[in-house]
């Protein structure tokens, strides 16, 4: 029992200053967010444009999550080849999807750039 006490007579001060770095911390945090800009499209108080430029930023954030998501597609298949062509000893596997995954995420990029503009335009 002298153990567990004497224990916690030594961490205490060290639980008391954690606490309180703990408790300081939201504040640390939140310093340096900037502050929320105003919409600027559609803000004269027509409802159904600033429903339409929301939607057109949904659409844009769309995009983003398309090409991420070919993008982490690509990272998964090409660690996959590697894989299989250094088990089998064969590096064609590894070079083909190398090669396509670059020409598909050119090919992604390049349509979500191209179809930003046309839905914004909507």
């Amino acid at each position: 029992m002298n153990v567990i006490t004497s224990l916690y007579s030594r961490t205490k001060g060290v639980l008391r200053g954690g606490v309180a770095a703990l408790a300081s911390l939201p504040a640390v945090a939140l310093a340096a967010l900037p502050k929320q800009e105003n919409i600027t499209e559609g803000a004269d108080g027509n409802l159904l444009d600033t429903f339409r430029n929301v939607g057109s930023e949904g659409f844009s954030i769309a995009f983003i999550v398309v090409t991420a998501f070919a993008i982490l597609a690509y990272i998964g298949a090409l660690i996959w080849a590697f894989n299989e062509s250094r088990k089998k000893g064969e590096w064609g596997l590894f070079g083909m999807v190398a090669g396509l995954g670059v020409v598909m995420i050119v090919v992604v990029i390049w349509l979500a750039n191209y179809g930003d503009p046309i839905m914004q335009s909507t």
